[in-house]
């Protein structure tokens, strides 16, 4: 999918604050990393990555992760990305807790040569703690259609306008994105025009994303569909926080097209983000684009 300049959401939400301290706990796993005997790998780098993945399924095992996968799950490695470097390296970010440190006498570590692989085992055992999520509820909407005539949807047809509206129960910061359901993910908001990075925005106030006609500021963007394929699925991701954030370091990459990054980068981007910052919220919805004229 190509998004060329033309979006508006209506987005309504209400804070619940928990202030929870996670206490620390005990947790244990155990994992198993698997290479081929001439595989390019040191055997220093195979340890860590196995420890460090034991570490991960033991806080999973005790707290879940902190995002779903569907963006990641999507992902498709080309220029020579390793499947297993992404896979290894995003287990990590999504555990829902911090490796705090090991218990007495571990973690254990053994390896064995079988058929041609090199199989290595980790046992960990060590304290960790939750890292707890924001219970922000996040209401809103994909909008298509001019001023006059918009409607709420998640099916769009080719050269379709989408449109976001958006109203926050506090200050804070939201950011816009869209996955092409390939390799790359676009950043629609903030602006390609704002150097700073983070688009603000004041509790209460109802803004009208991507609507040129609709807002006097010179740097708004608008957005518009398209797809040279009979149908496809794009994803529209929100992200809020009261907390500032800066949007990830995208490049453009052709005129007339909001700035963006290969998939796999977004997502190790937002998942650290996540474990940063406990009000971060995200929120994800599927829209169709159909193409009824044959390009």
């Amino acid at each position: 999918m190509k998004i060329h300049a033309f979006i508006s959401i209506f987005f309504l939400s209400s804070i619940t604050a928990i202030a929870q301290t996670p206490r620390e706990e005990i947790v244990s796993a155990e994992y198993t990393y698997t290479i081929r005997d001439n595989e390019n790998i040191t055997f220093g780098d195979a340890k860590r990555k196995c420890i460090a993945l034991a570490q991960a399924e033991a806080i999973k095992n005790k707290y879940g992760e902190l995002i779903s996968i569907d963006i990641i799950d999507n992902h498709v490695y080309t220029d020579g990305e390793s499947s297993d470097s992404y896979y290894w390296e995003n287990t990590l970010a999504r555990a829902k807790g911090i490796w705090l440190g090991d218990s007495e006498g571990y973690p254990k570590f053994d390896m064995v040569y079988s058929n041609g692989f090199i199989v290595f085992t980790a046992k960990v055992q060590g304290w960790a703690k939750e890292v707890l999520q924001s219970t922000i509820d996040l209401k809103w909407s994909v909008m298509k259609n001019g001023i006059s005539d918009r409607v709420t949807t998640e099916t769009f047809d080719n050269r379709d306008n989408i449109y976001v509206n958006f109203r926050s129960p506090a200050d804070g910061y939201v950011a816009v994105y869209l996955f092409d359901g390939d390799d790359e993910t676009s950043c629609l908001l903030p602006y390609s025009k704002d150097s700073d990075g983070c688009f603000p925005v004041k509790a209460g106030r109802d803004y009208v994303l991507f609507d040129k006609e609709a807002d006097s500021d010179p740097s708004v963007q608008g957005y518009i569909l398209t797809t040279k394929r009979e149908q496809e699925k794009n994803q529209i991701i929100i992200i809020y926080s009261p907390n500032r954030f800066t949007k990830c370091n995208d490049i453009v990459t052709e005129n007339n097209r909001p700035r963006s990054l290969r998939t796999s980068e977004f997502d190790k981007w937002l998942l650290e983000c996540l474990r940063r910052d406990n009000d971060m919220v995200v929120n994800k919805k599927w829209i169709t684009i159909h193409n009824n004229i044959q390009q």
